[in-house]
């Protein structure tokens, strides 16, 4: 059941992350609901959870959004994967796990990005994407982060969240 929960979870995020979440910039900078996903999801279940729900998120965005398949996977994967290498060391009912967490995984996503873009010749000044795009959604997840983690945490907990679907 848990599986399905999340992949419902996962849909919904790709649906109004491309809708609805358009409309909640501040100063053109809007926040990263799907790192906030994958790193809720890396701190309460591991490595192994965080990789998949990256990975499943980016290769949903890159087939519908994406002009090379597979770069949002991987960088979303890979930083699912290393956020919830520290999971066993995470007090899971803190606010600040999710906070430090949540920059550490935009600055893991864009930093994967801005590599990207500089080995594909693109001109991407650092200092620009890292005050324009880096330290303001990394700021706005961490506000936003916490409140979606415990929602999430409170759902993972349920009796039903156990079940077999078979």
């Amino acid at each position: 059941m848990r599986i399905l929960v999340i992949g419902l979870i996962i849909f919904m995020n790709f649906i109004l992350e491309s809708t609805l979440f358009q409309y909640t910039r501040v100063f053109g900078v809007k926040p990263d609901f799907t790192i906030i996903l994958i790193t809720s999801y890396a701190i309460m279940r591991g490595s192994g959870f965080g990789g998949f729900i990256g990975l499943a998120s980016g290769l949903l965005q890159d087939i519908f959004y994406g002009n090379a398949i597979g770069v949002n996977g991987l960088a979303y994967m890979l930083t699912g994967y290393l956020i919830g290498q520290s999971n066993e060391n995470v007090f899971k009912d803190s606010y600040i796990p999710s906070i430090v967490f949540n920059i550490g995984a935009v600055f893991i996503y864009q930093h994967m990005f801005f590599l990207i873009a500089y080995f594909t010749k693109n001109q991407v000044s650092y200092t620009h994407a890292l005050m324009n795009i880096m330290i303001p959604q990394g700021i706005y997840n961490a506000i936003l982060g916490p409140i979606i983690y415990r929602l999430l945490l409170r759902l993972d907990e349920k009796e039903f969240m156990n079940n077999k679907i078979y």
